[in-house]
């Protein structure tokens, strides 16, 4: 009778276990079958939103976040062509009015993330005699300022928002006409960045180039010489849509992370941690 307990105790037991161990593979089952959002958005914000991604994703472990960075304008392309955008965030509003003129946005989900700031850099490290003398925007039509490193700001809507932006600087500032032989075209504001830093882009030699601030924030090659007036161009804001190709669980966790980029704790990293603008 003894023996016969013993054995029913050794079988309760066993089964007890495997069924722990079964429980354990269970639980394994949400992270597998995470929602993933893809995201497409203006590279400025780059630094930024995967300092978010890693909040959100630790907040919210059934979505995961996937980026695709670039150009406003390319993206907009890319979404054109067939692109698997559930969210698109642009560094200006052409190419989301383009969006939600075409039907492509879900109604209600625009809105503006943060704004951001123009500005005019030089490089610090050996600049030319150029470069090292540039102390505003007027500046740049001086002889010895040869290169200029700017956003591509041809296309409708423009490729690169930030060029777009510094044509309309210059232009209101007068000096378009004169400085656009000296003008340098980037793919994106961080090939200018880059650009700047080491005073070469495309094969020609670059004295200054305009970036937003944030991008001049995250370098420590480049100085910031003049910062452009709030009137002297569309105001720089990075507006969100989610696109219409985004349904059922995926729509709804796209949703989910719209709201939390508005939200404090994203909000305290845009602004405080990378110098971003509130909305």
């Amino acid at each position: 009778m003894n023996r016969r307990r013993f054995i029913t105790w050794i079988a309760t037991a066993v089964t007890s276990m495997m069924l722990v161990i079964g429980w354990q593979f269970v639980n394994l089952s949400p992270a597998a079958s995470a929602t993933n959002v893809n995201v497409y958005a203006a590279v400025s914000l780059t630094n930024a939103l995967n300092s978010i991604k890693t909040q959100f994703q630790n907040a919210n472990p059934g979505i995961t976040i996937t980026y695709t960075f670039g150009a406003s304008g390319t993206l907009y392309q890319q979404i054109q062509n067939g692109g698997t955008a559930d969210i698109f965030i642009s560094a200006a509003n052409d190419q989301i009015d383009a969006l939600q003129s075409q039907g492509k946005l879900v109604s209600g989900s625009r809105k503006n993330i943060v704004k951001n700031r123009l500005v005019l850099i030089a490089p610090t490290t050996s600049p030319s005699p150029g470069s090292a003398a540039l102390m505003n925007i007027a500046g740049l039509t001086n002889p010895n300022i040869t290169g200029i490193a700017i956003g591509d700001y041809t296309g409708t809507p423009p490729v690169v928002p930030a060029g777009d932006y510094a044509k309309q600087v210059l232009t209101t500032r007068g000096i378009f006409n004169t400085v656009q032989p000296k003008l340098v075209l980037g793919s994106n504001v961080r090939t200018v960045l880059t650009g700047v830093e080491n005073k070469t882009l495309n094969s020609k030699v670059i004295d200054a180039g305009f970036v937003y601030r944030t991008d001049a924030l995250i370098s420590n090659k480049v100085r910031v010489v003049d910062t452009a007036l709030t009137s002297d161009s569309e105001t720089i804001v990075y507006p969100l849509g989610i696109l219409t190709r985004s349904t059922g669980t995926t729509r709804t966790a796209a949703q989910t992370f719209s709201t939390y980029l508005t939200g404090s704790t994203a909000q305290n990293i845009f602004i405080s941690n990378y110098g971003f603008l509130a909305p």
